[in-house]
């Protein structure tokens, strides 16, 4: 260990080590805030070894499991499956912390200096050393940690920090102050494509479907992580791709002309609700449109069949299986393009819905005839239909009941998922066979393994709502047999009667409402599908088709107010997320740590067919 002496006479055992170095990007949230995010260990290991092998000016560094490419000669982060800006990348060693307490990094150029100064510093043992930068700003270093930026309004002399204000910047050395992840595996066991409803934004806060899907990706990683920690861990269980499909942007584009024919008959009055119904509430009606319905169609489909082929350029020794998730309108765009592929395995081309009932006409997106189908260059395994309104769009073209014989062509599973408060969600058991109106949804149980707790309370509630009117009736009839024996007229008491009496001074005491979808259907265990005696045929090879979300204490209170976020919860749902993940490693015979034996997971790696169970 080095001896240092330093301004003071003092001595310190601290001995210089070269700072590290780490690869971050720039996401720019509006104009006036940016955010400097670190890429994974696992990125910024393969950015440096890229950096130190080639200089060549075309070199591209796959990043963020091959999602983005990064141009180090550029210095940017370019997505792969969709259309944006690029994001700026640095080479970060050193930071200055933000008003808003993020640190942001220095330039290269500006690190580096900083670098050697503070090497210097170390060699001779003198601090209180001053940094000018090229803006005029001063960076003094008081000691090895002691470490502060001036900006143009401040001088180093007069330092009183009095105001926060004033305070210069305090400014770090090195990555310890961020967390930074591992990285994700190159392994992916099943592609999820994810295709957006009405409008550019999916959700109240106004994010485009490439960062709702972002945040939906992130939130699976982690509970498949938590979920399936042992099959990770003996690499049974790598992780789930999801990608972004959107048709909104295209259909509003240049292109199409849309949006600026619809500025020549919008009225100029109420302009804020106007340009809303226009982005959003007008898709609906585009795709009630022969014209528009087709372009919207051809859209997504010729979208997936890009997407499927740029991803296996990128990823040539995928095996898995593929499924896609559709939100709102989404989801009754792809259920269109779904019952109109030619099942290849069978020869047999597809029928329309209207051609599966009965009815003369060809079968449209919404009933409008001669719509052209593109055909998906690959099979789908699970269709996930979120807060969906298909049901109801096959009821208004006329069509009272699909049939058990229903099924999509080159599509296994279809579960229908929605909120009990979504305005736009429909069931779809009852389309199949209408005594399913009759049977609850499955309730989908909560990500941390149990009901929610207010649906715990609310089924004790009518346990000892139950109890408490046997007893009352008990009462009552006491009560009436003992003044009926004081008097010589024997009357019948009407035992019917005096439970209607009770019922009805009870209503105003226990919430009845209680007496729904909680108390009929019971958790289980994920292998019980809750089968009903009813036949659902083979749309989900007679599986149950409608999963229904539990409320939120909070959304519980007022379920008119949360009718609006509950359709649009699903992108971050940890309950919807996870009930897909489960689905989608059950068919690859993957269940989660606490329901498949761990001797079990030994014997499948051993044997080397752990493989086959994830393909």
């Amino acid at each position: 260990m080095d001896e240092i002496n330093n301004d003071n006479g003092l001595t310190t055992d601290v001995k210089y080590r070269p700072v590290y170095y780490h690869w971050f990007y720039e996401i720019v949230e509006d104009l006036a805030k940016t955010q400097w995010t670190p890429f994974s260990m696992k990125d910024s290991m393969a950015l440096e070894e890229a950096m130190a092998k080639s200089r060549a000016s075309n070199f591209l560094v796959p990043t963020d499991g091959g999602r983005y490419d990064v141009s180090l000669s550029e210095r940017k982060r370019i997505p792969i499956y969709w259309n944006g800006l690029p994001n700026a990348v640095r080479r970060c060693s050193w930071f200055y912390k933000a008003l808003d307490s993020h640190f942001v990094p220095y330039e290269e150029s500006t690190a580096e200096k900083l670098e050697e100064q503070y090497c210097e510093a170390f060699r001779t043992g003198k601090w209180q050393k001053k940094i000018l930068l090229e803006n005029g700003e001063t960076i003094v270093f008081h000691g090895p940690s002691v470490i502060v930026h001036f900006l143009h309004s401040q001088t180093a002399d007069s330092w009183t920090g009095t105001q926060a204000t004033n305070r210069p910047r305090v400014v770090k050395r090195g990555i310890d102050h961020f967390n930074i992840e591992d990285g994700e595996s190159d392994q992916i066991d099943h592609l999820v494509f994810m295709i957006h409803g009405i409008g550019k934004a999916c959700d109240l806060k106004f994010r485009t479907i490439e960062e709702a899907v972002n945040e939906f990706r992130n939130i699976s990683n982690q509970l498949v992580q938590a979920h399936y920690r042992n099959s990770c861990d003996l690499g049974i269980v790598n992780r789930v791709e999801v990608l972004p499909v959107s048709w909104h942007v295209e259909l509003h584009s240049e292109e199409f002309g849309i949006d600026e024919k619809l500025k020549l008959i919008t009225l100029q009055s109420i302009p804020k609700l106007r340009g809303f119904a226009n982005e959003t509430l007008l898709d609906i009606l585009f795709y009630s449109s022969p014209k528009f319905c087709q372009t919207i169609i051809s859209i997504v489909g010729n979208q997936l069949n890009n997407l499927i082929h740029v991803f296996k350029e990128r990823n040539p020794n995928f095996k898995g299986g593929i499924s896609l998730g559709g939100h709102s309108l989404g989801s009754l765009i792809l259920f269109d393009l779904l019952s109109h592929q030619t099942d290849d395995c069978n020869g047999t081309e597809p029928q329309s819905l209207e051609q599966q009932n009965s009815v003369n006409t060809i079968g449209g997106g919404t009933g409008q005839p001669f719509i052209n189908y593109p055909q998906l260059a690959f099979k789908i395994k699970n269709f996930f239909a979120l807060g969906s309104p298909i049901s109801m769009f096959v009821t208004v073209r006329g069509i009272s009941e699909l049939g058990q014989n229903y099924r999509l062509p080159t599509c296994e599973g279809f579960f229908n998922i929605f909120h009990p408060y979504d305005p736009v969600a429909y069931r779809f058991e009852p389309l199949i066979y209408p005594e399913m109106s009759k049977v609850n949804p499955v309730l989908i149980p909560h990500h941390k393994g149990r009901k929610r707790m207010h649906l715990e309370l609310k089924e004790t509630m009518h346990r000892v709502g139950t109890d408490l009117k046997q007893r009352i009736v008990c009462t009552f009839q006491n009560t009436m047999q003992a003044v009926y024996s004081l008097t010589t007229n024997k009357q019948i008491i009407d035992q019917a009667a005096i439970e209607d009496e009770v019922n009805k001074a009870l209503e105003n005491q226990l919430n009845q409402s209680i007496i729904d979808r909680s108390e009929c259907v019971s958790e289980t265990s994920e292998t019980d599908q809750r089968e009903t005696e009813l036949q659902l045929g083979q749309m989900n090879k007679s599986r149950r088709i409608d999963y229904m979300l539990q409320e939120s204490v909070l959304e519980y209170c007022n379920e008119y107010l949360f009718a609006l976020t509950s359709h649009v919860c699903y992108w971050e749902s940890e309950d919807t997320i996870l009930f897909m993940m489960k689905e989608i490693y059950s068919s690859m015979g993957v269940s989660t740590d606490s329901q498949i034996p761990q001797h079990t997971l030994k014997i499948e790696r051993l044997t080397g067919d752990q493989n086959s169970s994830i393909k």
